[in-house]
């Protein structure tokens, strides 16, 4: 870089030194052809600044740390455009993207053999290994395919997040896909939120079979912007719900309530009345709970050890016994009440 920059001044000191050596040659022919002339006849003469104008002619590489700040798929075309037009050797390839390395994939390259630090190809094609998608190219197309509009997603962040999922999907490809943008233009009708919109969409891919993601998007922005009053149409799902909900009640004043307001209330009413229902069940169960818990409450213990009919053995029932029958103790009689006229014997 100093080298160039000195080149550079030389090469300015040169040229102003030419233009003065012309500048003095120039000023006796014009004297002496202005002597026979009067001086309002005389051409003026505009001063002449000097501009120096830097043009840088090198592109900056950033550094490559491994598994923080860019991918390794980046980095590698930013390196390969910085070499392309430095015009560097094989050699100077390989020292340029040494230069350009920190931390641990600096150090996995340092110690990797000379025949392989040496020649660029390989130093890229190592650093891919290394930090590039360790995803399958199966489960890569899973997750392209599953992949729908989210909740508060707008339809352009959709959209590129289904180009970068096709990207690592085309690298991991094992041959090329010429159906990629089909794929691309097909995933983002079928998976956008809004109906209506998914509808107006394949009408338009319909029109015009050739059409691409960018173009059928286009579209899909302007049906956004250019769409209909409020309530009119579906409102689509790619700005929150609450900032749609806020629109069609107080986004346009002095506009009568839509059907899609009068739906909103109707569903807002069932619910209310959902909600009191449930309180009342709820109520009757916590009293049905505190009646049963009373009931429990309120019987009297039982005393002494449980005595079974059949066999009058203590430990368990009738039901449960296989033991012979035997009567039950019979109770003594109880004395005759005594009478209070009744004569004694003497």
């Amino acid at each position: 870089m100093e080298d160039e920059l000195q080149e550079l001044r030389n090469q300015i000191a040169q040229l102003k030194a030419d233009n003065e050596k012309l500048r003095q040659e120039r000023a006796p022919a014009s004297a002496s052809s202005g002597a026979g002339t009067s001086a309002a006849s005389a051409a003026p003469t505009t001063p002449v600044i000097d501009r120096l104008v830097f043009v840088p002619r090198d592109r900056k590489c950033p550094m490559f740390r491994g598994r923080t700040g860019i991918s390794v798929g980046e980095w590698a075309e930013e390196a390969q455009a910085c070499m392309r037009a430095r015009h560097l050797s094989q050699a100077d390839q390989a020292f340029f993207l040494f230069d350009h390395l920190e931390g641990e994939a600096k150090e996995e390259i340092k110690y990797r053999p000379a025949i392989e630090r040496q020649d660029p190809n390989k130093i890229i094609s190592i650093l891919k290994g290394l930090y590039g998608c360790t995803e399958s190219y199966v489960a890569l197309q899973e997750a392209f395919f599953s992949r729908r509009q989210q909740e508060g997603e707008t339809l352009q962040e959709f959209s590129l997040a289904l180009l970068n999922l096709m990207e690592k999907v085309k690298l991991q490809a094992p041959g090329d896909m010429p159906n990629a943008d089909d794929l691309l233009r097909d995933q983002f009708i079928e998976h956008v939120c809004d109906g209506s919109l998914r509808r107006e969409l394949k009408q338009y891919v319909r029109r015009y079979p050739r059409a691409t993601l960018l173009e059928v998007r286009g579209e899909a922005i302007r049906w956004e912007l250019e769409g209909l009053p409020a309530g009119m149409r579906g409102r689509s799902n790619s700005v929150p719900s609450a900032f749609g909900l806020q629109y069609a009640m107080h986004g346009r004043p002095g506009i009568e309530a839509t059907p899609t307001q009068t739906e909103v209330s109707e569903v807002k009413a069932l619910l209310k009345k959902q909600q009191e229902q449930l309180d009342l069940l709820t109520q009757s169960i916590a009293l049905l709970q505190t009646a049963q818990t009373g009931r429990q409450c309120s019987r009297s213990p039982r005393y002494g050890p449980i005595i079974c009919n059949r066999c009058q053995q203590p430990g368990h029932i009738a039901r449960e016994c296989d033991g012979p029958r035997v009567l039950g103790r019979q109770q003594p009689p109880l004395p005759a009440p005594r009478r209070g006229n009744q004569p004694s014997g003497n």
